[in-house]
């Protein structure tokens, strides 16, 4: 199998367009591959990639947040990595098959595939794991390998593509039961990648064949995969994200971290009403050592200086400053202060 790959990213003759077109240079894949490592290197530098913290404010995907409308984690997560193991694997991962699907597809479709793939990943893995923190190009790179299978599926007949369907499907199971058997590692974005690569790659395999010996059942042409269905294909996977992520939304146990998140949009908008009804649920299912719910108190504490309400207003300062972190504290301490000299 390594040698096909091989075969395909070294040949001239081998290429996305079809005979008769020059072939696009791979460049998309490099492009992934360098962001990723910028910003592990960014990561570094802020405390380290395996530091949660660092995790979110970088932008890896957090059920809470998303669910207060922080959806463009969902992007960004596939650029994030938890530790240089993770980086490593990812990269050889997307070194080897990106630039062999990029090579096959074309850069356009292989970007498609990319990122539609792992975001399909990423809300599988929002529905099933709603509260860790995740992160990683896995999910799309599963989505690559998905593809790939895709493509060679469609020349099934030739012993070569063959080789290379069944080298990747055991290559994917493989990684899953490594998964499943190791801690950390979150499979159900692996599966929903490589599902959703999977079905773009049967329906975006290009039409034109190979003219190379050994490759003319390549590029098989089915009827199927016309513009229509093509364009179908990629609305279905947009319907399937947007599903998902509603259908996370929908299970995602009510927690202090979203109801605060949202209790602050709702502030700042002065639409009080709505967000003491966000509060008083981060209230009420808050904990002792929850930093948000500290903030939950702070932020009713200023609706009550709005409603001219001051002694509710120093009674949730007074819970804050118990329950809060450093920041939300400091906070609480100058509104105590003003309060203080209104007095």
């Amino acid at each position: 199998m390594i040698r096909r790959i091989l075969y395909i990213l070294n040949n001239k003759e081998i290429y996305a367009g079809g005979p008769g077109r020059p072939r696009s240079p791979v460049w998309v894949s490099y492009l992934f591959l360098s962001v990723n490592v910028l910003v592990f290197i960014a990561m570094s530098f802020a405390g380290g990639s395996t530091n949660s913290e660092v995790l979110i404010d970088f932008g890896a995907m957090y059920g809470p947040y998303l669910a207060a409308g922080q959806y463009w984690r969902l992007v960004t997560a596939m650029f994030i990595h938890v530790g240089i193991f993770h980086l490593a694997f990812n990269s050889i991962g997307l070194w080897i098959f990106g630039r062999m699907a990029e090579t096959l597809f074309g850069s356009s479709k292989f970007v498609l595939i990319y990122v539609l793939a792992g975001l399909c990943g990423a809300v599988v893995s929002y529905i099933f794991n709603p509260i860790a923190i995740a992160a990683g190009a896995s999910g799309a790179i599963f989505g690559v390998l998905g593809a790939l299978a895709a493509f060679f599926l469609t020349m099934y007949k030739d012993p070569n593509a063959r080789k290379n369907l069944y080298g990747l499907l055991g290559l994917a199971a493989l990684n899953l039961v490594f998964g499943f058997l190791s801690e950390g590692i979150d499979n159900w974005a692996h599966m929903g990648g490589f599902v959703a690569g999977f079905f773009l790659g049967y329906f975006l395999t290009p039409v034109s064949g190979f003219l190379h010996p050994g490759f003319e059942g390549f590029y098989a042409i089915n009827k199927l995969k016309n513009s229509v269905a093509r364009y179908g294909a990629i609305l279905i996977i947009i319907a399937a994200i947007l599903g998902g992520f509603w259908l996370g939304n929908a299970t995602l146990p009510i927690n202090t971290t979203t109801e605060v998140l949202k209790a602050e949009k709702f502030l700042k908008d002065r639409n009080y009403t709505a967000a003491i009804k966000n509060i008083e649920k981060a209230i009420e299912v808050g904990t002792l050592g929850d930093a948000f719910l500290g903030r939950a108190y702070f932020l009713r504490a200023l609706i009550m200086v709005e409603y001219g309400n001051l002694e509710a207003a120093l009674t949730d300062i007074g819970y804050a400053l118990a329950t809060a972190d450093s920041e939300t504290r400091s906070k609480s301490i100058e509104l105590l202060t003003e309060l203080n000299n209104l007095r």
